[in-house]
């Protein structure tokens, strides 16, 4: 059985005495004010012998003088997660789970900004860009410190970063630095980064939270970075510069974490946060309901009405960084091919599919599909419909003049017949050349929102005489369809799109590898690429000129239609109201945890 952590940690507090101890204190703004409404009484002098008394009521709108207030201070919030973490490393935090865990723990140079997706400095309190683009100059904030009182300085980013430039660390944090030619720390709060092409994707890969260099050696140079791979730090450090410190980790069950009080933003108000590692939605889902856990990150719309429902709770929806799609085989699935040989030139080799290489079939099921119900059905109606490839929450680079693709029968029928099949009254399946017009759907098993949307589409396309069999196929099974090009459908999603539009490596040739590409549509369009190519080496890389370049990009996906594009997820968080201070943006849900408090 496992512990009651949430009655643990009452029992601790009530103990050592922290709970709600060093109240903070808070000033309202002075310019608040409040409407209410007055009665007044006036005496008007009419002539030397009358008088009149009038009386009115009138709203009016008074200041009203701001009352100091403290936020509490103390007790434990706690979290779910249903995968543990592999490591407290960041610069080897691969998974999900492990950079949740390091980004409490370690700050970085840039973070995401949780309402416009952008980047804004975190340990970086400024930085200048050489006018080719190439060199990156950063001042690093003074006065932060570890939480062993050490201060943080340009050296533990070169640290970090060298380890990965090392080349010693076999993790895919070494993609971060692909494009960075050296690190330079001129002095302790100057950090100079130079790359080896001009790419407005550059920043984005300067997020990583920093080790703590003093930890481990003294200088970089020399420093042999395989020592890494198996150092204590990776399980038990104890330095960090996050709003928290790892107090204990028991693997597979949970994380506890409490105030780290050198914070450069501010300790947290709480004492702590404690991570449950749950079995699955179900039991998060009745131990949110229970009062036992205070925030459950992702909940499945199925639970959503029954979750609202609970006085204590409040749900939290705005999107995800996610999109659901059907991705279609333009190459033949009987014979994949990457697009390009072996000195780079296009591969005579590679073959169409021989039904969806015609665009108007795809824009024939595109107008087949009834996305409103798919999404109503699937996610409960917990999703937006999306037209292309960038998300509506990119709103500088979000092409909003595409028109939505609504479902048209009569229209999906003419662009079939267009394409030269011809529905057989007999069977009620279109054919061509002999050929009935059937394909193949295929997702992964386990996961219901895809299950249901698979029977949908089946059921709709056959509407307008298209035969679809639909597979939910166990989970490595169904990528090595997937990457090894082999459907002709497939019902998936891009999740964790980044804070840039850029999706280069979905579209590219050279990414349409059988087997490891992730144009694995094997989708080619040269127009679309140079787009794109353009894109990230805007100088200056200035947004509007990006936006239009990426606008335009949409335009061509929306027409090709290598993706059906579905919709956009809502991310459903749901909070027990004690909880104080908490305001997710569509791209963060942590940023301000240190404010966060308990109002019990």
């Amino acid at each position: 059985m496992r512990p009651n952590w949430k009655l643990i940690a009452i029992c601790a507090l009530a103990l050592i005495g922290l709970c709600f101890c060093r109240p903070r204190t808070v000033v309202v703004e002075r310019d608040v004010t409040r409407v209410v409404t007055r009665q007044t009484t006036r005496t008007l002098v009419v002539d030397a012998e009358r008088t009149v008394v009038v009386t009115r009521k009138a709203t009016v709108r008074v200041p009203v003088t701001p009352t100091p207030t403290s936020i509490p201070q103390g007790g434990y919030i706690t979290r779910a997660t249903f995968s543990d973490a592999r490591t407290v490393n960041p610069a080897m935090a691969a998974d999900d789970a492990s950079r949740t865990l390091c980004r409490f723990l370690f700050a970085g140079l840039l973070r995401v900004d949780p309402f416009t997706g952008g980047l804004e400095p975190d340990l970086a309190e400024s930085w200048r860009v050489s006018d080719d683009g190439l060199t990156y100059t950063f001042a690093i904030r003074q006065g932060a410190t570890w939480s062993d009182g050490q201060p943080i300085t340009a050296h533990d980013f070169y640290f970090t970063y060298s380890a990965l430039l090392s080349g010693r660390l076999d993790t895919p944090n070494n993609k971060l630095v692909a494009n960075i030619v050296k690190i330079e720390v001129p002095n302790d709060y100057t950090a100079v980064v130079t790359f080896r092409e001009a790419n407005c994707l550059n920043l984005e890969s300067l997020t990583l939270g920093w080790l703590p260099m003093h930890v481990f050696t003294d200088k970089v140079d020399g420093y042999d970075f395989a020592d890494l791979v198996m150092h204590e730090f990776n399980s038990t450090p104890t330095v960090f510069s996050g709003p928290f410190k790892l107090q204990e980790w028991v693997r597979g069950d949970h994380w506890t974490l409490v105030r780290n009080e050198r914070y450069w933003r501010g300790a947290p108000h709480v004492d702590g946060l404690v991570t449950l590692v749950l079995d699955g939605q179900e039991e998060m889902v009745r131990r949110l309901k229970a009062g036992e856990l205070d925030i459950g990150f992702g909940v499945k719309p199925k639970y959503l009405a029954e979750l609202e429902l609970e006085p204590h709770l409040k749900v939290f929806k705005f999107p995800a960084d996610e999109y659901d799609f059907i991705g279609f085989q333009l190459g033949d699935p009987n014979d994949p091919q990457p697009r390009l040989d072996g000195d780079g030139k296009l591969n005579t080799k590679h073959g169409r599919h021989p039904i969806l290489h015609d665009v108007r079939v795809r824009q024939a099921i595109a107008y087949a599909l009834d996305r409103r119900e798919l999404v109503g059905r699937a996610r409960m109606g917990q999703g937006t419909l999306l037209n292309a490839n960038v998300l509506p929450a990119v709103s500088w680079a979000y092409n909003a003049e595409l028109a939505p693709r609504e479902r048209d029968l009569q229209k999906a029928a003419r662009l079939l017949d267009e394409a030269g099949w011809k529905l057989d009254p007999a069977t009620g399946i279109r054919e061509k050349n002999g050929v009935p017009l059937r394909l193949r759907l295929y997702t992964n098993a386990g996961n219901d929102i895809r299950r249901t949307m698979g029977l949908l589409i089946e059921k709709q396309l056959r509407e307008v005489g298209i035969e679809v069999e639909f597979n939910a196929v166990e989970w490595y099974s169904f990528l090595d369809i997937l990457f090894g090009q082999t459907f002709d459908m497939v019902l998936v999603s891009w999740s964790h799109m980044g804070v840039d539009p850029d999706d280069l490596r979905l579209w590219s040739a050279e990414n349409d590898v059988p087997g490891t590409g992730y144009n694995f549509v094997s989708y080619y369009n040269p127009t679309l690429e140079e787009k794109l190519r353009q894109a990230r080496a805007v100088p200056g890389c200035d947004q509007d000129k990006r936006a239009k370049l990426y606008r335009e990009a949409q335009a061509i996906l929306y027409h090709d239609l290598p993706y059906c594009w579905l919709d956009v997820p809502r991310r459903l968080v749901v909070v027990d109201r004690r909880i104080g201070g908490i305001n997710p943006g569509p791209w963060d849900l942590w940023y301000n945890v240190h404010e966060w408090y308990i109002t019990e």
